[in-house]
Order: C-alpha cells, then sequence, then structure tokens
C-alpha cells in the first residue's frame, strides 16, 4: 500500500506580518487569505528494512535508521517530520514534489509541511491528528525546530482550504473563520484576480528579521504600518463577505502602501514601476504575496482589463499564472 497526500498554497489578500511574533502576541493578529490550487504532493510507502530514503524534486538521501537522521542536509524539511512523526522501526520511502518552487511567496514549505504530516497521521487509523494540530505541528517545526523565520498564517490557510479569516492572539490562540461569500460573488473574484510571478527573491528571513527588529526596537512608522495592515485585513473581511469586489481591490493597494513601510526591503524599483504601469492598464489594488522582495504578486482587476494587466507584466519578462480556488485544504488517499 501507499499513501499520497496534498496540499494547497495560498495567496494572501491582507494582515501579512501581523501573524509574525511579537506582534501577535503583544497585540493580536489577523489575516485574511485563500488556498489554491498550486500543490505539495506527497507520497509515502513502507520498506521491509529500517532505511528512510527521502526524496523531492531536486535532492535524495537514505539514512539507514530513523536514529540516523540529523539535520544539516538539503532534505531538513522531510528529516523534520520523520523525526517527530515516525514512531516504528520499520523503514519508509517518503517522496515530495511542490508545484510551486521555494521562495515563492505562497507560503510552498508550509503547504510541504502540511502534505508529510499528513502522511503519518493518515496511517495512525485511530486518534488522528485534528487540522489545528496538524497546522500547529507543521508551523512549530518549521518556525521553531528548523529555525526559519515567518508568521503563522501559511500552515492554516494549507490545512483547512478556502477562504479565510484566521485570528491570532498570543502562541496558543488561533481561529480559521470562513469567508462566507455568495456564489457569484466568489466567482467574480476568481475571474478578476491575477497571480504573477514578477522576480525571483532572495531568502525571506532577512526581510522578516528587519521587520521584527523594527517593531521591537518601537520604531513608529513601523509600527504605526502593523497596526494600519491589521485594520485592513479587518475591512478586507467585511468587503469579502458583502460582495463589495471595488472596494476589496482599494484595500489590497492600501494594504500594500502600508506594508512597504514595513522593510525597504519589501519591494524594489522593478517591483514598483510594473505595480504603477499595472494600476494604470486596469488593475485596482495589489500586493506582493508572503515577505516581499520578488516572487508573486496578486492582483485584483477592473471587469475586463485582466488581460490589459497581464500584458504589462508579460511584456516585461514576468510570469503570469493561472489558478482558481482550492476549498478542500489538506486531503490524503490510499493506493
Amino acid at each position: 500500500m501507499e499513501i499520497h497526500s496534498k496540499a494547497p498554497v495560498r495567496i494572501s489578500f491582507g494582515g501579512g506580518g501581523t501573524d509574525v511574533s511579537p506582534y501577535t502576541e503583544e497585540h493580536g493578529g489577523c489575516v485574511v487569505s485563500a488556498a489554491i490550487n498550486k500543490y505539495a504532493w506527497g507520497s509515502i510507502q513502507i520498506r521491509k528494512d529500517g532505511a528512510i530514503h527521502l526524496a523531492d524534486s531536486y535532492n535524495d538521501i537514505t539514512f539507514k535508521s530513523a536514529l540516523d537522521i540529523h539535520y544539516g542536509t538539503e532534505m531538513d524539511l522531510l528529516s523534520a517530520v520523520v523525526k517527530n512523526m515516525h514512531s516504528t522501526r520499520s523503514g519508509v520511502n517518503i517522496r515530495l514534489r511542490n508545484d510551486v518552487p521555494p521562495r515563492s511567496g505562497l507560503g510552498s514549505s508550509a503547504s510541504a509541511f502540511a502534505a508529510l504530516i499528513e502522511l503519518f497521521n493518515h496511517m495512525r487509523r485511530e486518534s488522528r491528528m485534528t487540522d489545528y494540530e496538524i497546522a500547529e505541528l507543521a508551523y512549530t517545526l518549521e518556525r521553531q525546530e528548523l529555525k526559519n523565520k515567518g508568521g503563522r498564517q501559511d500552515q492554516y490557510a494549507s490545512v483547512f482550504g478556502g477562504i479565510n479569516y484566521i485570528e491570532f492572539r498570543g502562541e496558543d490562540f488561533v481561529r480559521v473563520n470562513p469567508v462566507r461569500m455568495k456564489r457569484d460573488h466568489l466567482l467574480e473574484l476568481e475571474k478578476n484576480l491575477l497571480l504573477v510571478h514578477v522576480m525571483d527573491r532572495s531568502k525571506s528571513g532577512d526581510i522578516i528579521s528587519e521587520q521584527i527588529n523594527s517593531y521591537v526596537s518601537g520604531k513608529r512608522e513601523v509600527v504605526e504600518a502593523i497596526h494600519k495592515v491589521k485594520a485592513l485585513a479587518e475591512e478586507t473581511h467585511r468587503a469579502l463577505r458583502k460582495g463589495d469586489l471595488n472596494r476589496f481591490g482599494e484595500l489590497l493597494h492600501e494594504g500594500w502602501v502600508e506594508k512597504k513601510k514595513f522593510t525597504p526591503l519589501m519591494s524594489n524599483q522593478h517591483i514598483d514601476k510594473l505595480y504603477e504601469k499595472a494600476r494604470k492598464h486596469g488593475a485596482i489594488g495589489g500586493k506582493i504575496n508572503g515577505a516581499g522582495g520578488g516572487g508573486h504578486m496578486i492582483l485584483y482587476c477592473e471587469c475586463g482589463r485582466e488581460e490589459d494587466v497581464a500584458r504589462v507584466f508579460t511584456e516585461a519578462g514576468s510570469t503570469v499564472r493561472s489558478f482558481s480556488f482550492d476549498m478542500q485544504g489538506l486531503q490524503s488517499w490510499e493506493v
């Protein structure tokens, strides 16, 4: 028997940065995000020996047993899940495949953790983990065990799927609230959104570290911008529920203006020039996904202007990616 899993990545509409410690412990944070149909895919087979074979699209490694697993290789993500989830003496073959590459800004590492955790969770048969427990373990392994800096939204967005307003209040409180939208409004939102890979980015940790340091040191402009981003996320939630999609687009723009105040690394001249040109050709608003500095940008366009906006980016060498919303979240099955 072989077990397979898939976990979606996400696009973020607002609130990014308010899910990062210590802001979330001190003020509480919230984000609005949507899972989309780009996935991390996992598979696991039980071996007759005790060896642990790990493989992804770029590397593979074999350990003699689970006790021999160590960090410091290109397979630390897979290793962390096995070290924390594999509880028998049998060996396993584990493979991971991602539809989007690392540093995409779409939370691909969080979806990978979720997909791999679910492989072991599926094998439990009884006393399986809840969605909240899976998301929290994915967060713990990535942020605490492997020390990869970032917020808390990606793991929950991937596990739960759909469009959600997610609240964070301290280390032990997360609440996922599905955004209730009329079918017509949901389809119109999906139609008028564009997802564009603008440019490659460097590691997100440096950008997040600078944001955290500016906040902790009490830099006024940064603190006020984070508060504003939180308020805009709350308004974004209301706009989506009412189906006020033009206002939703305006809020994307307002949030991006504020988020660029977090750190100078958030954007650059190339991104800013493309974005302003896109606004002149029919984009109501948009923002970089994830930590910033590159990766994917999401844009909400005036009805019928999506192709005009797409042309701005393709002529500049960027890639427009088709997508639809994923409403199922994390899934696993047997073959």
